[in-house]
């Protein structure tokens, strides 16, 4: 199989602001989506997976084993081999073959309805949890134009202004009453 070299490296990573704690727990806000915009968006294979057609129509993709230290643990422990091989069906060949950053999610329905003979509601039902799934194995990427993504505001930070006195002011316990 061809690989193919003019496709850029996407990577998922949390924003830029995200802090140390919300990477660790995976509290990081993520960009909004319209619907509209989620379905141009442009899904891209893993390069790094290697992956052949088969004769009968499906897909056989190989998933390397972590290589992280909680991987070599893992693998320390128990018996794991290098490799592990997944088989799409036809469906899932067939999306896994579009995913080339050239289609976008909306052509990618288009094809099952037209191919498959179903509704569009239920190929963007089915191609969107299928993508999910990929896209949380780190099988697929999505390219998003810049455009479309609408990052989250950070709320306001509560100012907390000098008393009185000059001194900065402490903040109430709920549920208490100021002293007088």
């Amino acid at each position: 199989m061809p690989e193919r070299n003019d496709v850029p490296a996407v990577r998922a990573e949390p924003s830029g602001g995200a802090t140390v704690y919300e990477r660790i727990v995976g509290k990081f806000k993520r960009p909004k989506l319209s619907r509209e915009h989620a379905l141009q968006a442009r899904p891209v294979r893993n390069p790094s997976l290697e992956w052949e057609a088969l004769d009968n129509g499906e897909v056989q993709i190989v998933l390397p084993r972590r290589s992280d230290a909680m991987g070599k643990v893992l693998s320390g422990l128990f018996s794991v081999p290098q490799s592990k091989p997944v088989n799409l069906d036809v469906v899932g060949a067939r999306v896994w073959q579009l995913c080339d950053g050239e289609h976008t999610v909306n052509e990618i329905a288009e094809a099952l309805m037209e191919e498959h003979k179903i509704h569009r509601r239920e190929a963007e039902v089915s191609l969107t949890e299928f993508l999910k799934m990929l896209g949380k194995r780190n099988m697929v990427a999505f390219v998003v134009p810049t455009e479309h993504v609408e990052m989250p505001e950070k709320p306001a930070k509560r100012s907390e202004g000098p008393s009185k006195a000059g001194t900065p002011t402490k903040p109430r316990r709920p549920g208490r009453k100021p002293k007088r």
